[in-house]
C-alpha cells in the first residue's frame, strides 16, 4: 500500500509543472499588444520576426504598426500592453534635411493616461532616443537618451535576480549598440546593466509602476541578433507578462 501511495504522488508530481505549461491556453481572453517599430536605423522585418517569437510563445497576439500616426488614443484603448522600438524622429523632407520629432503633445499623453489607467509599456532599445524634451513621454520614462558607439560586443550584467522580468535571465553577451542611458530612477528599480570591454558601463533595463500600470526598458535590439538571443528573448516574455499581470 506504502509503494502505491509513493509511486501516485510521484506521478503527480511529474503531472503537475506540464499542466501549468498548458494553462496559457486555456481561454481565448487573452492581453493585447499593440507593437509601433521600425525607424531609419531599424528594419521592422528583424523587430516583428523576433517580436512576434517572443509573444506568440505566451499566447499574447499583437498588432504591429509602422505609421506613427496610428499611435492614437483610441487604438491604445482597445489594447493591454504597448511596445515601441523606435526613436523619436521622422524625416519628411529626406534624410539629407533635418529631422523632426514625431510623437504629439497628444499622443504623450494618450500613453500617460495607458499606463495610469492599468496598461503596460515596454519600451525597447531606442525607444528612449530624441523625443520631445520635458513631457510626460520623459516622465514616464524614468530616463534619456545618452547616445551610443559602434555596435560591439559587450555584456548584459542582471542586477536586480529577484524580479519577475529577469527570472531564469543570466548575464549574456551580444554585439548591439550599447546605449549609454541617462537613468533617473533610484537602484531598486534597475534590472540590468551594460558592460564594454573597455569597462563602458550604463543602466540597461529597468521597471517602474505608476498609477494602475506598469512600465519595463530593456535596451539591447539595434541588431537581429541581440533581439534574437535567447536571454533577451526571455526578458521580453517576462516584460510582457510581468506588464499586463499574467
Amino acid at each position: 500500500m506504502k509503494t502505491i501511495v509513493i509511486l501516485t504522488l510521484f506521478a503527480l508530481t511529474l503531472a503537475l509543472p506540464a499542466q501549468k505549461a498548458f494553462d496559457v491556453y486555456q481561454t481565448a481572453d487573452r492581453p493585447r499588444a499593440l507593437a509601433l517599430i521600425g525607424d531609419r536605423y531599424h528594419s521592422p522585418v528583424y523587430i516583428r520576426d523576433h517580436l512576434a517569437k517572443a509573444l506568440v510563445r505566451e499566447n499574447i497576439p499583437v498588432t504591429f504598426i509602422e505609421n506613427v500616426e496610428a499611435l492614437t488614443p483610441e487604438a491604445l484603448a482597445e489594447h493591454d500592453l504597448l511596445i515601441i522600438l523606435r526613436d523619436g524622429m521622422n524625416w519628411p523632407e529626406g534624410f539629407d534635411k533635418p529631422h523632426v520629432k514625431w510623437m504629439t503633445d497628444t499622443q504623450q499623453r494618450a500613453i500617460w493616461d495607458f499606463v495610469h489607467g492599468g496598461g503596460g509599456f515596454l519600451a525597447l532599445h531606442n525607444s528612449q532616443g530624441l523625443y520631445p524634451p520635458d513631457g510626460p513621454y520623459y516622465e514616464l520614462f524614468g530616463g534619456d537618451y545618452g547616445g551610443h558607439p559602434e555596435p560591439y560586443v559587450f555584456t548584459i550584467r542582471v542586477e536586480d535576480r529577484d524580479h519577475p522580468v529577469t527570472s531564469g535571465v543570466e548575464d549574456f553577451e551580444i554585439f548591439d549598440e550599447q546605449h549609454t542611458v541617462k537613468y533617473y530612477l533610484d537602484r531598486e528599480h534597475l534590472l540590468l546593466r551594460s558592460m564594454a570591454r573597455d569597462n563602458l558601463s550604463a543602466p540597461a533595463g529597468w521597471w517602474r509602476e505608476m498609477g494602475k500600470g506598469r512600465f519595463c526598458y530593456l535596451a539591447p535590439g539595434h541588431t537581429p541578433e541581440a533581439l534574437g538571443h535567447p536571454m533577451m528573448q526571455r526578458l521580453m516574455r517576462n516584460a510582457a507578462k510581468w506588464l499586463v499581470r499574467l
